[in-house]
């Protein structure tokens, strides 16, 4: 309705019943390529008896907006629809396209969204030069002095893998050693106590070398030249008590989801595991299902994916980057810019399989305290302030990217 009213191109896909897509475009003058905006307008459920305010109110209470997705990720994605809207508004001459893309699915992930539209209509996405999302990640102490905004370049990739034992059903009373369910708890028990190696993939390397560039001299030197000190093994140890790093640097396995006997005196035929592994970038989904079964060692338990993607990643060197480097460095004088690799997945990696450069950035930029939680948890929320002072401050990026 807002873009109908303000005259802006736009159009809404619906490629599954309940997902929902807006696509929204103010044109530039073609001398450059265009930008994207990305974000998703979906959420993950919540359990209302653990929150203190209403999850879809948008209640403001002590200087904060309280509701799902404010920090996950409607957000960001009203700070792009207003940097859209004061554009057109503005009237400024543009060099770039700018494209707004709010998606579903993302959740899920974004086969119905992103996935679909990345794949449906290449032609809505004018090809692109480069793309805006979540990820970004701002290091910011807690006197609110800023050290470091993140642009990041890559992220981790899910390999959601379904193992299934099979064996001999039958009456609870008689065991069986080699039930179903027995042999999926040995197989789980084992890859909980399996450690991956560590695997330093050159986007990761790079990561934390810019990471250095905010720390004190004795750990800056150790990121700098991570790859040389991780073959310390007393350094590697102490690297490993942070789980954040630890999962950066490995292939990670969590077990979520158990199904067995639906009755408690029944020893089912089979078992099901659902576990959410992520893997670095650059590794591969086949060498690292091979390695899970040599870990398991029970041939009889099948390994499948539920989901799965490559990998991928976008050069550091480029406009976007140096945009977001010269607001930056007016608005935070003493920050450096950083390239998080992200432990967790976004839709970016259907945009940049079509050549495009994609980047999660966020401009909401303040202390922990001061900036919100609550990220798929209780109480979600995002600071007034940093909202409204990242509005402004995402405009001024993609206004100087794009003129």
């Amino acid at each position: 309705e807002i873009c109908r009213r303000e005259g802006i191109e736009h159009k809404v896909f619906e490629p599954w019943p309940g997902r929902g897509t807006i696509w929204a475009r103010i044109k530039g003058d073609g001398s450059a390529r265009p930008v994207i905006l990305l974000n998703h307008i979906d959420v993950v459920p919540h359990s209302k008896e653990f929150w203190s305010a209403e999850a879809f109110k948008g209640e403001i209470r002590d200087g904060f907006v309280f509701g799902r997705g404010a920090m996950d990720m409607k957000s960001l994605g009203m700070a792009q629809f207003m940097v859209l809207l004061t554009l057109k508004r503005s009237g400024v001459r543009l060099k770039r396209d700018v494209i707004f893309l709010a998606t579903s699915d993302e959740e899920a992930g974004g086969l119905l969204g992103a996935g679909w539209f990345a794949k449906t209509h290449p032609d809505l996405l004018a090809n692109a030069e480069f793309l805006f999302n979540e990820g970004g990640s701002n290091v910011v102490d807690g006197q609110g002095r800023v050290f470091g905004i993140g642009v990041g370049p890559s992220e981790k990739t899910p390999a959601w893998l379904r193992l299934t034992a099979t064996g001999e059903p039958g009456h609870g009373s008689i065991p069986r050693p080699q039930s179903a369910v027995n042999r999926l708890i040995r197989a789980l028990n084992k890859l909980i106590d399996y450690v991956p190696p560590v695997q330093l993939t050159p986007v990761v390397e790079q990561s934390f070398r810019a990471y250095a560039a905010i720390l004190p001299p004795d750990q800056a030197a150790r990121y700098a030249n991570l790859r040389e000190k991780l073959r310390d093994p007393e350094f590697l140890k102490s690297f490993d008590l942070d789980p954040g790093v630890r999962a950066v640097i490995r292939n990670t396995i969590s077990v979520t989801v158990l199904e067995g006997s639906n009755k408690i005196n029944v020893i089912p035929p089979k078992a099901v595991a659902e576990i959410d592994t992520r893997l670095v970038p650059g590794e591969s989904l086949d060498r690292w299902i091979n390695e899970l079964r040599k870990v398991i060692a029970d041939d009889s338990i099948r390994i499948e994916p539920i989901l799965a993607f490559a990998a991928n990643a976008s050069p550091t060197d480029t406009a976007l980057v140096r945009s977001v480097r010269h607001v930056a460095r007016k608005r935070f004088p003493d920050s450096e810019i950083t390239h998080p690799v992200l432990t967790g997945f976004t839709d970016s990696h259907y945009f940049r399989e079509l050549g495009i450069h994609c980047y999660g950035f966020s401009p909401f930029v303040a202390s922990p305290r001061e900036l919100g939680d609550g990220f798929h948890g209780n109480d979600e929320r995002i600071g007034v302030r940093p909202f409204l002072d990242g509005v402004r401050f995402l405009y001024e990026v993609v206004d100087h990217l794009s003129n």
